[in-house]
């Protein structure tokens, strides 16, 4: 989780009900459960979920020597409800986008030649993102990954990515200001602007007229246990970083130290 539990417990005004995805299990175990709920669901009909949801509990149970329960679907259920029916920042919800407009668990990869910590972390300090100290060892090779999902809206192009972290059990643990705090801590950053660079670089050998400006959208990452209809701007993290930076971020993978 982003952040340390309270040592304080809720009151009884903060006590979320008990089919709210507050309650859900945390940890990874939760996270991979909630991950293939998001991967396997069709966002624009709710017929099929009650199927994914019971496929990912029973794939991906969220709480060691337990098993999943009733109330762990109806929790599930809940969460798909309120993700895909909120108001996005661009303008769009997840329960308008088919699956003919989505990439999902998009693999990637990205070649890198002398890639040093230093030259990385002070590019993106450069450009105003908060990052912990990045610590390894000069890499040549290659940058592997998957992207949760790609979606296409208006001729644009967004990177998003679930985060199942437990950040509180409030409305006010989930707005923008607690999101980039998570952000930063956790090293989201680095994550969401290499995943800019793969599809940037997709994007121009897919589309002839390919424009960053045009075409791509940006990032948006959902800390989903916050993101609600009713939570104005609740667990969203939305950015779209400039140009020159995923420029200058994929000439620093192609050309290491030597390309600032």
């Amino acid at each position: 989780d982003a952040r340390a539990p309270s040592a304080e417990l809720p009151s009884p005004a903060q006590t979320p009900a008990g089919e709210d995805i507050l309650n859900f299990p945390r940890g990874n175990r939760a996270g991979h459960c909630v991950h293939a709920v998001f991967e396997n669901a069709d966002f624009t009909s709710s017929e099929g979920w009650p199927r994914v949801i019971g496929e990912a509990l029973t794939r991906h149970p969220p709480a060691p020597g337990r098993a999943a329960g009733a109330l762990h679907a109806a929790q599930l259920q809940r969460m798909l409800e309120d993700v895909t029916q909120t108001s996005l920042p661009p303008g769009f919800t997840l329960a308008g986008i088919p699956w003919s407009r989505r990439l999902v668990e998009w693999e990637f990869s990205l070649p890198s030649r002398q890639l040093d910590p230093m030259s990385l972390g002070r590019l993106l300090k450069d450009h105003g993102y908060r990052m912990p100290t990045l610590q390894f060892a000069t890499l040549s090779g290659y940058l592997r990954g998957f992207v949760d999902l790609v979606v296409e809206h208006d001729g644009r192009h967004f990177v998003m990515d679930w985060k199942s972290n437990h950040l509180g059990v409030t409305e006010a643990d989930y707005e923008p200001a607690a999101v980039r705090e998570a952000m930063a801590g956790n090293g989201y950053h680095l994550q969401h602007l290499l995943y800019t660079v793969a599809l940037h670089r997709h994007l121009a050998t897919r589309l002839p007229d390919y424009d960053y400006e045009r075409h791509m959208g940006g990032t948006l990452y959902l800390f989903v246990r916050g993101v609600r209809p009713a939570w104005r701007e609740g667990g969203v993290y939305a950015d779209r970083a400039p140009a020159a930076l995923i420029d200058e971020l994929s000439a620093l993978l192609q050309n290491g130290a030597d390309a600032r």
